[in-house]
């Protein structure tokens, strides 16, 4: 295939030679035709002659300056880029050395390098310099960290780097900043323009490659570094920078050779990072950030956390060596946080913030520079005061435009959660200064989650009447006068928790505990209360005591209905994040209070707060199902559900009752699915006999109400319905059924709503559902059309599924024998076979393959041999039909070996009738292949069924094994090989008498006409 776009083809070429480079740098050896390792040929061939000719020295600098003057071409840098990044790789100490070697002389002039145009470097981004400049100081960072004999050398090229980028900024003319652009320009001139741009470029590469690889330094080397960085960006080469930066943006005539830097000043603001002053001092203080980090904990630590996490956690450990240089660094530290503050804060010709993105930089400097400080003082507080940090901290977070930078205020709110762990003396005013930031700060989001956090931190700090304290503060921010409140009050929830158990001492608190916090009447927003809700909540949270969890609850269920809707929906909500971390009597009590909610939003149609309390019931679904709640949230979902609509025997229910009901159930729905979904029938909960009866019944309870596939409010849900019906046991009552009466006569749900008019329409919508039934239906009993109404629904939504052995099990029932309702669950057992078939020849199921339909054939031949002779009957039926309709469902081994499995029990267990007459057992599982069989106690009835199944089995087998595939003959004769029980009962039957194939043939009589053969072949 011809690429025609220029940039795809550089693209392939680049990733080419990045992948040749990573693979020869992981081989030192040469090859058999060359004496040469594959990494220096791709020298030879990319590099400069003057780079590769002769060995490089330390003495090399005239030569990396005459490399600087010389342009260097697109195909030359693609080739550095692909050596840069292979550096880490290379294993070879000799080979790591001469590639040392050559990429500091690169490295050496590339913030001088001139490149000489091409239409390939717009793939480079954001501009060549940088990015050669970062792959180099990579490379011979990560080789001096690799191989520790070179580890001077690699320190000794990146120091004469900054020493050529300190002269050359010393050298760059700085005219006072002119109101016109043009005359800047004019002023230092083309050359110095260029020159400034790309020193500045490659410095930005320089710096952001530094940052991960601080530990290559030690102390004294880090000192050195951050000296040498701080007076290359002097105040005189940061206001050319800004005016050379600013002046490529905005002249309208630019010389020629500056018309590239136009573009990349474009690409750069576009990305978040205008060219200018600002963007390198972040990248210095960024430096100086990981080596303030380097001060107070190791390399490993910061791998794996963020400095505030392991800072604010419980198990926080400081790891700091006091010796002079380690004293010394700090001081340097701290005095460039000094004034790099003083200088964002008074300003600098340099510091002109003219956009959205300078003003983010400038704010993320700001971070940076409070988070050195905070290091500092952690490493040595008597270099570093901690009243300095406190006051930049107070004068930050009261002012809102800051705060509303996310970094910023993310940095400033921790930064006090940390203080109040090493200085807790210091920080008494934070307890003050964070509720009224919650509270009056016009923030959101994750702002308002960090400061609730450093909140909790805070005051844990102080002691526990401190966050009794704090939560009642925030909770008399949400009370309000009566005059306030809004329509359509819900009432307080004084009486709906039962949270008086873990209160006790803290009652006492209310009155007193109260700090005051002044709101004027533009402030108290919907906005704002929703943050004092979030707050309450995770400062709870964050103390992880279930008398605080319960105390924050019940102040927010106090606030219900007193101040307006979109606040209730706000305290709905997070009630239940607290209750997700409390305790089962928290969550019944929230339970019944989200039910009686919902009751009321149905009842007015109100959609704000069905969905609240819907949005917090699926919270909790999905929160609670890993929880130790989770049977208790299941058992109460399932109880909620059976609790609607629970009519009596009138003809005065009014329909509108009914679809109230059918409504509030609806909403239940979905949380139940999450919950469960997934869980499969073999989850604990499904040993729960009680569990397993109130799902039973809330399917009654759903037909009762008409929420079917087929009614307006079931289409609405179906695929919700569709889920519940997948998650879901059989409808039938399997502990009765050895007993004489059914579960379909006692269960009072079933008789929910019958009268006379109701009666008629649940059994007008059976008889449309089996219209060939309909004298059977008239007939039935209204709990008993409620009871088969129910099982078609579930089993043909799970028959849709691709799942149709559980009507089987509907079978058990005793009140099926020999009556009308047998007539109707037989129709349903056809409907759901036909369902099943239907989408699975149509391809229509998602798991319709041959695998996962002879796994359900399997299931359906094991019902074969029940213990029920009328289950025994259903199953044939249904494996006739699944086997004439999809032969090849038989030919698989988990279907075929279940056939020969179940032969044998069967032939077993009339073995033990002869053997072993008086110590029986109905329940037969093989060994091989686990299968299982419930058998009957009658070893007549046993014989029977052996020589039924026996004669449908050889006419399955014979119908499909002629044109099953090779490898499912051969799997057969092995199998037949390996079952000793099986060949006897195969032989003495005759099962496999089947016309002969040659190939088996073949192999058959190379074998010497093994056993197995034999009999294949009888």
């Amino acid at each position: 295939m011809l690429i025609d776009d220029p940039r795809e083809r550089v693209g392939l070429r680049r990733h080419a030679l990045e992948k040749l480079a990573s693979l020869s740098a992981t081989s030192s050896l040469p090859r058999s035709d060359t004496p040469e390792p594959d990494l220096t040929r791709l020298c030879n061939i990319g590099l400069s002659p003057s780079i590769v000719q002769d060995e490089p020295t330390k003495s090399s600098t005239k030569q990396g300056s005459l490399l600087a003057k010389a342009p260097m071409g697109a195909s030359e840098l693609e080739v550095l880029l692909a050596l840069g990044k292979a550096a880490p790789l290379v294993e070879d100490v000799g080979q790591a050395k001469k590639l040392l070697g050559q990429l500091s002389l690169y490295l050496s002039e590339v913030y001088a390098q001139s490149i000489r145009p091409s239409p390939f470097l717009r793939s480079i981004e954001p501009s060549p310099w940088e990015t050669l400049t970062s792959t180099l100081t990579t490379a011979l960072l990560s080789i001096g960290l690799r191989h520790p004999s070179l580890h001077h050398d690699a320190y000794d090229s990146l120091d004469q780097y900054l020493s050529n980028c300190l002269e050359a900024a010393n050298s760059a003319p700085s005219p006072k900043m002119t109101d016109s652009d043009d005359d800047f320009l004019h002023a230092v001139g083309a050359e110095s323009a260029l020159a400034t741009a790309t020193l500045s470029t490659s410095l930005l590469g320089f710096l952001g490659a530094l940052p991960r690889y601080c530990h290559f330094y030690s102390v004294p080397q880090r000192i050195r570094l951050l000296e040498t960085l701080r007076r290359i960006l002097n105040e005189p080469f940061m206001i050319s920078v800004e005016g050379t930066f600013s002046s490529l943006r905005a002249c309208d005539a630019a010389p020629k050779s500056l018309l590239p830097w136009r573009s990349y000043s474009r690409r750069y603001a576009a990305s978040g990072r205008p060219l200018g002053a600002m963007l390198l001092r972040r990248g210095m203080i960024e430096v100086n950030l990981v080596c303030s980090s380097l001060q107070i904990m190791g390399q490993q630590q910061l791998r794996q956390a963020d400095t505030f996490n392991i800072l604010l956690s419980k198990d926080s450990r400081v790891d700091h060596v006091q010796d002079a240089n380690s004293n010394f660094l700090t001081e340097l530290m701290t005095d460039i946080a000094n004034q790099e503050i003083i200088l964002l804060e008074d300003g600098a010709d340099y510091l002109q913030l003219g956009s959205v993105w300078q003003q983010r930089i400038a704010f993320s400097t700001k971070a940076y520079l409070v988070t050195i400080y905070l290091h500092c003082i952690i490493a040595d507080e008597g270099i570093a005061e901690p009243e300095v940090l406190i006051s930049w901290l107070e004068d930050i977070i009261t002012d809102p435009v800051q705060m509303a930078d996310n970094a910023l205020a993310s940095v400033v709110l921790k930064s006090m959660a940390v203080i109040s762990s090493f200085f807790p003396s210091l920080v008494t005013n934070f307890s003050r200064l964070l509720p009224r930031f919650i509270v009056q700060g016009s923030v959101k989001g994750e702002t308002v989650d960090v400061a609730a956090h450093s909140l909790a931190h805070v005051l844990q700090q102080l002691s526990q009447d401190a966050v009794i304290t704090g939560l009642y503060s925030l909770g008399n921010v949400l009370s309000t006068t009566p005059t306030d409140r809004a329509n359509g009050n819900l009432g307080q929830a004084n009486g709906s928790l039962n949270v008086q158990r873990t209160l006790g001492k803290y009652e006492q608190l209310t009155a007193a505990s109260s700090i005051s916090l002044d709101l004027s009447g533009d402030e108290e927003t919907t906005a704002v209360h929703g943050n004092i809700v979030r707050a309450i909540v995770l400062v709870a949270q964050s103390c992880q005591d279930e008398k605080i969890t319960a105390l924050a609850l019940s102040i927010l269920l106090q606030k219900l209905g007193r101040i307006n809707m979109a606040v209730d929906v706000h305290i709905i909500g997070e009630a239940a994040r607290l209750v997700a971390d409390g305790g089962s009597v928290e969550l019944k009590s929230l339970l019944k209070l989200y039910s009686r909610i919902g009751h009321d939003g149905a009842l007015q149609r109100n959609n704000t707060l069905l969905g609240a309390v819907k949005g917090a019931r699926m919270y909790l679904a999905s929160t609670l199902r890993d929880s130790p709640l989770f049977s208790d949230y299941l058992t109460q979902l399932l109880e909620n559900i059976l609790s609607k609509g629970d009519v009596h025997e009138s003809e005065n229910t009014h329909q509108t009752d009914i679809e109230l009901a059918a409504l509030e159930i609806a909403e239940l729905l979905e949380p139940l699915v999450t919950l469960v979904a997934g869980r499969g029938e073999t989850f604990d909960i499904y040993k729960d006999s009680e569990v397993i009866r109130l799902q039973r019944e809330v399917w009654f309870n759903m037909v009762v109400h008409d929420i079917t596939p087929t009614s307006k409010i079931g289409q609405r849900y179906a695929d919700t319905l569709q889920a519940l019906a997948m998650e879901s046991r059989p409808l039938i009552a399997e502990d009765r059924a050895d007993q004489f009466e059914s579960d379909v006569d006692l269960n009072t749900v079933l008789r929910r709503g019958m009268n006379p008019p109701h009666t008629a329409e649940q059994k007008s919508r059976l008889i449309s559902i089996l219209p060939a039934h309909e004298s059977d239906i008239r007939g039935l009993s209204y709990s008993k059309v409620i009871f088969l109404h129910a099982a078609y629904q579930v089993e043909t939504l799970r028959a849709r599924q691709g799942d149709c052995t559980h009507i089987l099990t509907y079978f058990l029932d005793p009140s099926l024998t020999g009556s009308a309702m047998e007539n109707c669950m037989v129709a349903i057992a056809d409907e759901v076979l036909n369902i099943f078939l239907s989408r699975s020849l149509r391809g229509s199921l998602k798991n319709a393959s041959a695998p996962v339909i002879a796994r359900q054939l399997a299931q359906v031949l094991t019902g074969c041999c029940h213990r029920i002779p009328r289950v025994q009957q259903i199953a044939s039926s249904c494996a006739d039909k699944i086997i004439a309709s999809m032969p090849s469902s038989l030919c698989q081994k988990s279907s075929l070996f279940a056939l020969l499995e179940l032969l044998s029990i069967m032939w077993m267990s009339c073995l033990d009738s002869e053997i072993d007459e008086y110590d029986w057992k109905s329940r037969y599982v093989s060994e091989r292949g686990g299968v299982e069989a419930e058998l009957s106690d009658n070893f007549e009835l046993r014989k029977n069924t052996l020589n039924g199944f026996y004669t449908r089995a050889r006419r399955w087998v014979l119908s499909v094994i002629n044109i099953a595939p090779l490898d499912v003959k051969g799997l057969l004769q092995g199998r037949l090989i390996s079952m000793a029980n099986a060949l006897s009962t195969l032989r003495q039957t005759s099962l496999l008498n089947i016309q002969p194939d040659k190939s088996i043939d073949t192999q058959t009589h190379s074998r010497g006409k093994t056993q197995a053969g034999v009999i294949l072949y009888a």
